[in-house]
């Protein structure tokens, strides 16, 4: 099954950052950080939590990139359900940025 929504990232994203920071991926842990960045009931971030706490249990996601980890929730039916109910305008705009060296690290429009 494919993820159809951008959500996919976002939850990824989640995954990933926790991992490489050595966090537990708990579901409280994920609520809490799926709320920050989806505007959606409670209901369906727990949902999504779980689906991803199991996940988690099966497949070792800290030495997964971002893309690895979309590609093992998409082995799972009931999360990319989950995630396909999002809707695309409930996702906040994140930007994730590493700048090096001098000059501007513009995430957006850049007025002058």
């Amino acid at each position: 099954m494919v993820i159809e929504s951008v959500v996919a990232g976002v939850v990824a994203n989640i995954v990933y950052e926790s991992t490489k920071k050595g966090l537990s991926l708990t579901k409280a842990y994920f609520v809490s950080e799926l709320a920050k960045a989806v505007n959606e009931e409670q209901g369906k971030l727990d949902h999504i939590a779980d689906e991803l706490v199991k996940l988690d249990q099966s497949v070792d996601l800290e030495d997964l990139s971002e893309k690895g980890i979309i590609k093992r929730m998409e082995e799972s039916p009931e999360l990319v359900k989950a995630l396909n109910n999002i809707k695309t305008e409930n996702v906040g705009n994140t930007i994730n940025q590493y700048h090096y060296g001098s000059g501007d690290n513009v995430g957006g429009d850049k007025i002058c």
